[in-house]
């Protein structure tokens, strides 16, 4: 698969971005995203032209959809050590709401899980409130998976994260989120009760 994907040999599709062109094979990229699959129906231009033009899209993060199609992974387009650790987090983002946008599930359960493990690993990171509210604002209202894990990397640090000025901004203008973040707040408070309830118990019997 690998080599099909890198020399576009037996392609029956084109898919332009950006001034790139990408070769690609209907077989394996129309299996897996009803986007394409629809796209390239012979009822459209783009089925009948077999070329699909992405203008609004970013060429590395074509890269990414592409390699997770023949591959079912992906890595970073460009050298992941040279990228500061806020554009890391940007491009797995975008690799998410391309993922949604091409309705291809798996590739956006695994940018989702990268980008909650991004989280745990850099929410003291002064990038993290501005991450936060990019997710957020941007993330599809029916997709609840990457903000509810977005909350509870907030609440759980949330003395941090009022440090920060765009952690306090994150809040003020975004007030669900503020509201999500204080029911979450309110319940790992709950729950830290409980365990200390439990501890006095154990302890007097």
């Amino acid at each position: 698969m690998k080599s099909l994907l890198d020399n576009g040999k037996y392609a029956d599709m084109t898919i332009c971005c950006q001034g790139h062109e990408f070769k690609g094979h209907r077989a394996i990229i129309c299996s897996q995203s009803s986007f394409f699959d629809t796209t390239m129906k012979e009822g459209f231009k783009e089925g009948k032209s077999s070329e699909v033009n992405l203008p609004c899209d970013d060429v590395n993060t074509i890269t990414c959809v592409l390699s997770f199609c023949y591959l079912q992974d992906y890595s970073e387009a460009d050298d992941s050590m040279d990228l500061r650790s806020e554009e890391i987090a940007r491009n797995q983002f975008r690799v998410y709401l391309a993922a949604d946008k091409f309705t291809i599930l798996p590739l956006r359960e695994l940018a989702c899980s990268r980008i909650i493990d991004w989280a745990k690993s850099n929410w003291r990171s002064d990038s993290f409130p501005d991450i936060v509210q990019l997710i957020w604002r941007t993330t599809p209202p029916q997709e609840n998976g990457l903000r509810d894990a977005i909350v509870e990397v907030v609440s759980a640090n949330i003395q941090h994260f009022l440090t920060k000025n765009g952690g306090k901004n994150a809040l003020i203008e975004n007030p669900d989120f503020a509201v999500e973040v204080l029911e979450q707040v309110a319940t790992n408070n709950n729950i830290l009760i409980q365990r200390l309830n439990a501890l006095k118990v154990g302890h007097l019997r």
